[in-house]
């Protein structure tokens, strides 16, 4: 996706990279930008097994720590949209 550039987590080129659905496709999520993020393998497990969060919000991908991380969890914007 031009938007992620690569894992939108930690970066890593896309040719690593899969896309990810925010709202699971089987819970009634589309495929389409809005909806799908580009993860690495390693990231896109510690979405699914962990309690990191993400969401996209106006076109803008952020990730939630858990709250053992930030007791606040307070939104990470994803790596290559930083400057956005």
């Amino acid at each position: 996706m031009a938007r992620d550039k690569g894992c939108a987590k930690c970066g890593r080129p896309p040719r690593w990279c899969r896309g990810h659905h925010v709202t699971h496709w089987a819970d009634g999520g589309d495929t389409c930008l809005e909806n799908c993020v580009l993860l690495c393998d390693a990231c896109h497990r510690l979405i699914h097994h962990s309690d990191w969060e993400v969401r996209i919000i106006d076109g803008i991908v952020e990730f939630i720590p858990p709250a053992y991380r930030d007791p606040e969890r307070r939104p990470i914007r994803g790596i290559n949209q930083l400057a956005a």
